[in-house]
Parts: C-alpha cells; sequence; structure tokens
C-alpha cells in the first residue's frame, strides 16, 4: 500500500490500478468503503486505457483522520497527490459518498479536472425535503443524531467491531436491506472484493465514515457551480438512495448526461464497470 506523507505529518493510502500509462481517472469510493472499491477484473481497466487511482479519504483504511473535516477540505489533499503522481490533469469518478467528494475536486482544482462521472450520487440537502430522499433507515437515523454526534461514534464503534467480526454475514446483510443489490454483492467474482475493501474501510471502527456523514450536512458549494462536463448513472430500483435524488443533482449540473440502469440498484456500477470507465 503506498503512503503520501501530508503536511502537518497525516498519511494518505492510495492504489493504482488498470494501465500504468492510461489516462487518470481518480476514484472516490462511496461512504462505508474503501480505496479497495473497485472491479477486481484489472484487465477491464487496462482495456479501458484507464489509470485508475483509488485512495482511502481521512479516518478510512490507511488515511490518517481529519478531524472536523469538510468536503471542501478533501480537494487539497487529492491535489498533493496528483503532484505526487505527476498529474497535470485527470478525470474523478465519484460513487455513491464518493460523489460529493468528487464535485467538490472538480469544483476546487477547476482546469485541473477534465471530466466528472459520478455512479448512485448522494445529493446536497440544501432543499426541503431533500433527507426524505435517503431510503435506508440506518443512514436517515445516523443523521438525525447530528446534534449527539458523541452518541452516534459509540455506535458505530460497535457497529463496525460486529462486521468486521464476519464481513461474509456483514456484505449479505446488505443484500438483504437492498434486494436489488442481491445479484452484485452475492457474485463470486465481486463478494471477496466487498469483504476486503468493506473490512479495510472500518479498520479505523468508522471514524471516517461517521466524518463523511457529517460532511454531508454543508457542502460548502451548489451543484450549479460545477463547470466540467459530467456523466451521471444511475440505477433506477436503487433502495439505498432515491433514484429522485439522483436525478435532481443530474438536472443541477449545468453540463450533465444521465444514463439509467433499468432494474440496477445501489451496486449497480460494478456490473457496468467498463461503461463507467467508458464514460
Amino acid at each position: 500500500m503506498p503512503v503520501l506523507e501530508l503536511p502537518g505529518g497525516r498519511e494518505l493510502s492510495y492504489e493504482t490500478w488498470g494501465d500504468p500509462g492510461g489516462d487518470p481517472l481518480l476514484f472516490n469510493h462511496g461512504t462505508g468503503d474503501s480505496r479497495l472499491a473497485r472491479h477486481p477484473d484489472e484487465g477491464l481497466t487496462r482495456d479501458a486505457g484507464v489509470r485508475l487511482i483509488t485512495v482511502d479519504r481521512p479516518g478510512v483504511g490507511g488515511s490518517s483522520r481529519l478531524h472536523g473535516r469538510k468536503l471542501l477540505d478533501w480537494p487539497a489533499d487529492v491535489a498533493l497527490l496528483a503532484d505526487e503522481l505527476g498529474l497535470d490533469y485527470f478525470a474523478v469518478a465519484g460513487w455513491s459518498g464518493g460523489g460529493p467528494h468528487a464535485l467538490a475536486i472538480a469544483h476546487e482544482l477547476g482546469d485541473r479536472v477534465s471530466r466528472i462521472v459520478l455512479a448512485s450520487p448522494l445529493g446536497p440537502f440544501d432543499r426541503p425535503g431533500a433527507r426524505d430522499l435517503v431510503e435506508n433507515d440506518d443512514l436517515r437515523m445516523i443523521w438525525k443524531l447530528s446534534h449527539a454526534k458523541w452518541l452516534a461514534g459509540v455506535a458505530g464503534r460497535a457497529e463496525s467491531r460486529l462486521a468486521v467480526h464476519d464481513l461474509h454475514k456483514f456484505v449479505a446483510s446488505i443484500a438483504d436491506d437492498a434486494p436489488s443489490d442481491a445479484d452484485v454483492l452475492a457474485d463470486p467474482e465481486l463478494e471477496p472484493m466487498f469483504e476486503e475493501e468493506m473490512g479495510e474501510a472500518l479498520a479505523q471502527h468508522g471514524a471516517g465514515v461517521l466524518d463523511d456523514m457529517w460532511a454531508f450536512l454543508d457542502w460548502g458549494f451548489a451543484p450549479e457551480e460545477i463547470a466540467q462536463p459530467t456523466y451521471l448513472f444511475l440505477g433506477d430500483a436503487d433502495e439505498i438512495l432515491s433514484p429522485a435524488m439522483y436525478r435532481e443533482l443530474g438536472g443541477r449540473i449545468p453540463s450533465c448526461e444521465v444514463t439509467e440502469w433499468e432494474g440496477g440498484g445501489h451496486y449497480a456500477l460494478f456490473h457496468h464497470w467498463p461503461e463507467l470507465l467508458a464514460a
């Protein structure tokens, strides 16, 4: 696992996959996921001519926690990583909770980001009723505890210990809660990857996961301010976040092309990996 030393002593852990000479794409993992979230068949990424870069956000996997992290803190870390890798410009992708992080990078780094690809991206909560588009009960409960973050932290640590104790059961429980994702999560090629990447996500007992959740409460920018060409993919049967959230976000980004995967759930991107990379 490569690690970048950041100013102030923090560390940022990352991986590179696919074609070393390909078009650079920085993939922002979902909330509750880690840098190991990707399609495990590297041939798909190489064939797409993509140099895939995945990064643990602060408090996730091998990356040091940044207390009080805001969404707009993330682009500075990414810029330093891009410098380290010699990337003058690159594309960004974001899945689920990685969506707002990908948009934050594009917002802050401007022309250095060539385009944006989003899959099942969380939208902002800056409009009445926005939180009602969160379908998953556990996510809704966490945000209800935003006034008592210490309590959410205690519950999160306990939950993460249970999950890490039996990752196979943990992945299966996600499929039970979201049947539209069962075929992806139980895919024998993908399921071991989910166990590995989710286990890594909880290496710091869920600290970075909760930091994500609090950061989403105030993005610090509006989708209307995004200037890069954007491609948004969604599963129309998503049971974790409402497809209406994705459609609304796509309508707010000035240059956004929306593609719907019929019958797809929140994890559908892993069965549409080449399509995502082609965008």
